[in-house]
């Protein structure tokens, strides 16, 4: 990676065809380590800065210094670096900054993250103090030590799972907002279609997804002409807005009733269908492919066949980006299983764990929640707690307590990326 000496200086008896190259050389090396000074100089300095980035820190450099090494080895030592770390580094030229608008530095860097860093989380929380109502959002590392937070004014609102480092929040009044929160931008979409008139407590529904395709963040809304859950009729609208877009898109409708948040993996959206005012869920699941925008179901029957139990809960999960299906069993014994979909169609599920909770995590009346996968561990949550198991050894440790404020915190899986939101403050 860059034709550079592998000694500081020439040493006194290697070949050469002239002294002019010999002293060229030696003038390259000493151009280079001072150069290489400069730079660790100068990102010294970035780093003691505030802990924090402010809108301030993100304007562009106001001197132009210039980048010491050549520009492939640059953008390949700066595509490494964690999202937030490099924002506090980019002002050092304009040349580094000019890398947070180029689309393929921003997908190679996104890339190499979610390759070789292992996930961390982000933890959402809403909070009332004073008459002033808030949204949080806690970032933390794979260790589960704080990286940045990022708090915003809000009604009582609503998260998605994120999505290559973007999350989308909306709202009971069908206020949506896109965020990044590693770049601490926010994007208010178009107003969607309004549910019915005749249903005023419908719960809102949306996803975010990407289109693998045409390269394009999609979220997802249903918004409901009927909904009859005793008589297990149904009618919700779908649309989609594409970020960059100046509209929402209608798809169709469809005569179902998705339950919990969609979940993505590799191109679609995946939902639980739920079983009317049984308040059960059914074998099957609801799938959207972002790129044709065209639904399919997909049956968990090969995954129910030695499963049958009343006392389970079972969601959706995304882990090493596939689809996982996850069913929890309570009382007498406390167990988890995880099955990974391993084909468009979910005729293909690989049963990835079982885990049989030990005693002292006490009588789980929740769910268990697989938070991310990586190097033969499961990150789990329960309650206000999140626990790590170990694959290969079939142990459980307790990892980290979350702060309980009174109102109910989501986490998940998180990447901190560099991704525009487009026209966004």
């Amino acid at each position: 990676m860059g034709d550079f000496p592998t000694s500081v200086l020439p040493e006194s008896d290697c070949d050469s065809n002239s002294k002019e190259e010999n002293d060229d050389n030696s003038r390259v090396v000493i151009v280079h380590t001072l150069n290489l000074l400069l730079f660790f100089l100068r990102a010294k300095h970035v780093f003691n800065r505030a802990t924090d980035i402010s809108p301030k820190d993100l304007d562009p450099p106001l001197i132009n210094y210039g980048s010491p090494l050549p520009t492939d080895v640059t953008t390949n030592i700066l595509s490494r670096i964690n999202g937030r770390a490099l924002l506090k580094l980019l002002p050092v030229c304009k040349e580094w900054w000019s890398l947070t608008k180029d689309a393929a530095f921003i997908d190679l860097h996104l890339s190499l993250a979610v390759k070789f860093t292992p996930p961390g989380i982000i933890l959402f929380s809403y909070e009332e103090n004073k008459g002033q109502n808030k949204c949080k959002f806690q970032v933390f590392n794979h260790l589960l030590k704080p990286q940045f937070s990022l708090e915003r004014e809000s009604d009582p609102a609503l998260v998605t799972p994120a999505c290559n480092g973007l999350i989308c929040i909306y709202d009971f009044k069908s206020n949506i907002t896109i965020c990044n929160p590693t770049t601490q931008k926010f994007m208010d979409l178009p107003r969607a279609t309004l549910n019915s008139a005749r249903l005023t407590n419908v719960y809102p529904k949306c996803s975010l997804g990407f289109d693998p395709i045409r390269k394009k963040y999609r979220v997802v809304r249903f918004f409901y002409r009927k909904v009859d859950h005793v008589n297990q009729n149904y009618n919700l609208g779908c649309e989609i807005f594409t970020l960059g877009a100046v509209w929402w898109k209608s798809i169709g409708s469809i005569g179902c009733y998705p339950t919990g948040p969609g979940v993505y993996a590799k191109g679609s959206i995946y939902w639980m269908i739920g079983d009317g005012a049984k308040d059960t869920l059914t074998d099957k699941i609801i799938a959207l492919n972002l790129t044709n925008a065209k639904f399919r179901d997909v049956s968990l029957s090969a995954t129910r066949s030695q499963l049958r139990d009343d006392k389970e809960s079972i969601s959706l999960a995304q882990l090493e980006e596939n689809l996982c299906v996850v069913y929890t069993r309570f009382f007498y014994s406390s167990t988890v299983d995880i099955w990974m979909l391993k084909d468009y169609l979910g005729k293909k599920w690989m049963h990835k764990c079982h885990i049989t909770l030990p005693a002292w995590m006490g009588d789980l009346r929740s769910k268990i929640e697989p938070i991310s996968m990586y190097g033969g561990k499961v990150l789990l949550r329960s309650g206000w707690s999140l626990y790590e198991y170990d694959l290969r050894i079939g142990i459980i440790t307790q990892k980290y307590t979350l702060p309980c404020n009174g109102h109910p915190l989501k986490a998940f899986s998180f990447v901190q990326s560099l991704v525009s939101l487009g026209n966004s403050s």
